[in-house]
């Protein structure tokens, strides 16, 4: 799929998750929840730190929704260098063909199907995905048993949220997510200067506000 090479990612997460993994004291733990849209692994937004943290806030906020098995109470996020070299596209017609080979595969075997469900009422775009976690969780079984290379992670985009115009295609949540298969891809974890930058402006204008 596509080339190796290193890739700058950004996983949200509570703070005190952050400082143990900068400090080298934890790995993140690959998440295995029914919604996992790409399936198995560890989430990674691939090049976007803020909307790594916008994810983090909503899930401080929205605490009912189960959107993490961990708790955040300070959303922060930390950086990774990952180094992938047998990746699962699926901005490619490749990826996307083996996929829907996946999604026949259950179909001729009779399989239960998952459905893919809204998270809300007003959930546009089906977040609970757990017929896309079935399928991706299939096609990986399917390289096992054919005896094929394993992917080290799966990656595609994710199409969310209002139009930024009326009528466009370019919608305000849009990222694109990594799901991290081979741990041993990640070189490092790193701290993210901009959010950090970001996180000061706003305690100054806080500060200023109150002092008025």
């Amino acid at each position: 799929m596509a080339a190796p090479g290193l890739v700058v990612a950004y996983h949200g997460c509570d703070v005190t998750t952050c400082e143990r993994l900068l400090a080298g004291k934890t790995r993140l733990r690959p998440s295995g929840n029914h919604y996992d849209w790409l399936g198995d692994g560890v989430y990674f937004f691939e090049g976007d730190w803020l909307r790594a943290y916008r994810f983090a806030s909503m899930v401080r906020d929205r605490r009912s929704a189960n959107l993490t098995t961990q708790r955040i109470h300070a959303p922060a996020v930390v950086g990774a260098i990952l180094r992938v070299s047998h990746w699962l596209d699926m901005s490619t017609q490749k990826g996307i063909a083996e996929f829907e080979r996946a999604y026949a595969s259950l179909l001729a075997e009779g399989a239960p199907l998952e459905e893919n469900r809204r998270a809300r009422d007003d959930d546009a775009d089906f977040m609970l995905r757990s017929l896309d976690r079935q399928v991706f969780n299939e096609l990986h079984r399917r390289r096992e048993h054919a005896g094929k290379p394993a992917y080290d992670a799966v990656r595609g985009p994710f199409v969310e949220g209002e139009p930024v115009l009326r009528a466009s295609g370019i919608r305000s949540d849009t990222h694109l997510q990594i799901a991290l298969r081979n741990d041993a891809c990640v070189l490092g974890y790193f701290r993210v200067l901009d959010l950090m930058a970001e996180e000061a402006r706003t305690a100054a204008m806080i500060e200023m506000w109150r002092r008025r």
